[in-house]
């Protein structure tokens, strides 16, 4: 499954039980029509990375920037404090590109103009 779409907030990482840690987001995809055609509305996709990579794209993504994924669709299950269960589908993600380049880092003063 490959998306393209933009990030609805700044993404997150958590440890999870197996103690790796892993960056959940959640991407805005534009609606297209059976004829390739732009229709109004989004669907928003739940999307996972896990690994050495997690860590780093909180540190780099923001939100409104575009990306692209590709992965797998991946079914979670489980039932809720009030016993009710609950199911989603996420991407699991192989490969996240960023296609907005990254802001420029701010100009570095000289040591003499810091004090």
């Amino acid at each position: 499954m490959n998306l393209i779409g933009r990030l609805v907030e700044r993404p997150a990482v958590r440890a999870v039980l197996t103690g790796e840690m892993e960056c959940t987001m959640r991407v805005a995809i534009p609606r297209v029509g059976a004829t390739g055609i732009p229709e109004p509305g989004v669907v928003y996709v739940d999307v996972v990375t896990a690994g050495v990579r997690a860590r780093g794209l909180v540190e780099e993504l923001r939100g409104g920037m575009r990306v692209a994924v590709s992965g797998r669709l991946d079914l979670d299950e489980w039932v809720d404090p009030g016993g009710q269960r609950r199911t989603r589908y996420e991407v699991v993600a192989d490969q996240l590109e960023v296609l907005d380049p990254l802001p420029p880092a701010p100009p570095r003063l000289p040591d003499a103009e810091l004090r």
